[in-house]
C-alpha cells in the first residue's frame, strides 16, 4: 500500500505540533538558584531589593527578575537581572528598551568581566547622558550576544535544559546623575560578574 505524498506530510505536521506541545509541557529548570547567589553584602558591597515599577512587570510577565540597588566601594548602581525561562521574550537587547524611553545610542564597546565580555554603552537623551553596561551569563559564560542568548534559550528548550545553564540577562547602570569606573568596579566585585 503506498501513501500519498499529502498524508506523509500531514503526518509529519501532526508529529511536529505533538512535539512542540511536549517540549512546551515539560518543564525545565529556571536560573533562580544562579540569581539567588547575587551578593547582597560583603567588604566593599551593601545593597538593597528595588521593587519593579508596574510598566517593567508588565514587560517581563512571568520572568523572574532581580532588580536592586548596589553601593561598591562608593559607586552606586542599579542591576537587573532577567532569568527567562518562564518568559521568553523578557531577554532581549537592552539597547531597544534604552531607545524606547527615548534615549539613543551614542557608542559602545566591549568591556571585559570575568569569564568573558559585556557591552558599555553611553546614552544622550536631550542634555542628559548616561551608561550601561550589560552581558548575558550562561553560569559559564559572559557575552552581550541577545542573539547568541536565544540560539542558547532555544537548543535548551530543545534538549529538555540539558545543554546547559539558561541565560540570564544582567544590566548595570549607575544611579541617575552619577558616573562609574567600570574597571574598578568589575575589580572590587568580581563575584556580581560570575553567577
Amino acid at each position: 500500500m503506498r501513501i500519498s505524498p499529502r498524508t506523509l506530510l500531514w503526518w509529519a505536521l501532526a508529529a511536529a505540533i505533538a512535539l512542540a506541545l511536549v517540549w512546551q509541557a515539560v518543564p525545565i529548570a529556571d536560573a533562580t538558584s544562579r540569581t539567588a547567589r547575587l551578593p547582597v553584602s560583603g567588604w566593599r558591597l551593601s545593597s538593597r531589593d528595588i521593587p519593579l515599577t508596574a510598566t517593567e512587570a508588565s514587560i517581563f510577565g512571568h520572568a523572574h527578575v532581580v532588580k536592586r540597588l548596589y553601593q561598591i566601594s562608593g559607586q552606586r548602581v542599579v542591576l537587573t537581572a532577567i532569568d527567562g525561562t518562564r518568559e521568553r521574550h523578557a531577554v532581549h537587547d537592552p539597547q531597544y528598551c534604552f531607545r524606547g524611553a527615548g534615549w539613543k545610542i551614542r557608542d559602545g564597546r566591549d568591556h571585559p568581566v570575568p569569564g568573558g565580555v559585556a557591552r558599555q554603552i553611553h546614552l544622550v537623551r536631550g542634555a542628559d547622558h548616561a551608561e550601561a553596561l550589560y552581558w548575558i551569563s550562561d553560569a559559564q559564560v559572559r557575552h552581550a550576544s541577545v542573539a547568541r542568548a536565544w540560539i542558547q534559550s532555544t537548543f535548551r528548550r530543545l534538549t529538555f535544559g540539558r545543554s546547559g545553564g539558561e541565560p540570564v540577562l544582567f544590566i548595570l547602570q549607575p544611579v541617575a546623575g552619577e558616573s562609574v569606573d567600570w574597571t574598578r568596579l568589575v575589580s572590587d566585585c568580581p563575584d556580581l560578574f560570575q553567577i
